[in-house]
């Protein structure tokens, strides 16, 4: 099942990605970087589980670059929500964590598949932890999904009903380096560290 939000983004803008890889709710948001309050934001529930739910989902993120080289999108940065190695589900996470990795690893490991239009040091997503994100977009690092839900639409003016494309229009924002204030900016400054992103070598 997938729940489109669309936010009016315009065809042949450059995008940036935002990638919230929750497994009940898998999110993809494509934001434009010359005005970000245009996106295309997509949520995924896969109805497999395992290895086949990981298949599927991969399958989900071709489909999102093929519409987005036919409408001539091109991405210039992803980003994606860091694994929580503490939860309960850790494993599970970080299977679906690596499963992201590598297919954008793959699809753009020569720089110019899918219109992925950047510095070679951005071609692999940068690793947002969850924290991090949650002061990006609220201002605190603790916000609650309902007040992440409030702030996106107070602070930018881009309205969710779905926690996970709020997450996932965040981060998209964050890879567009967008910021508003002296917090989004000190964020932005933090994930400039390489240790945020796997580097190629």
């Amino acid at each position: 099942m997938i729940k489109e939000f669309d936010g009016g983004l315009r065809k042949e803008h450059q995008v940036a990605v935002g990638i919230d890889q929750s497994l009940t709710g898998f999110a993809f948001s494509t934001v434009s970087v010359e005005l970000p309050q245009e996106h295309l934001t997509w949520v995924y529930k896969s109805s497999y589980s395992g290895v086949q739910r990981l298949a599927d989902i991969q399958e989900f993120l071709y489909g999102r670059f093929e519409i987005l080289n036919n409408r001539g999108n091109v991405v210039i940065n992803i980003a994606m929500e860091g694994t929580v190695l503490s939860s309960f589900a850790a494993l599970s996470s970080g299977a679906l964590d690596a499963t992201v990795k590598l297919f954008m690893y793959e699809h753009f490991e020569d720089n110019a598949h899918y219109g992925y239009a950047t510095a070679p040091e951005n071609r692999t997503p940068l690793q947002v932890p969850p924290t991090t994100l949650k002061k990006y977009a609220t201002g605190k690092g603790t916000a609650k999904k309902q007040e992440m839900l409030l702030q996106i639409y107070k602070r930018w003016g881009v309205e969710f009903n779905d926690d996970n494309a709020a997450d996932a229009y965040a981060l998209g924002r964050l890879a567009g380096n967008h910021a508003i204030d002296k917090i989004e900016q000190e964020v932005l400054n933090k994930m400039t560290d390489l240790k945020y992103r796997d580097v190629i070598k």
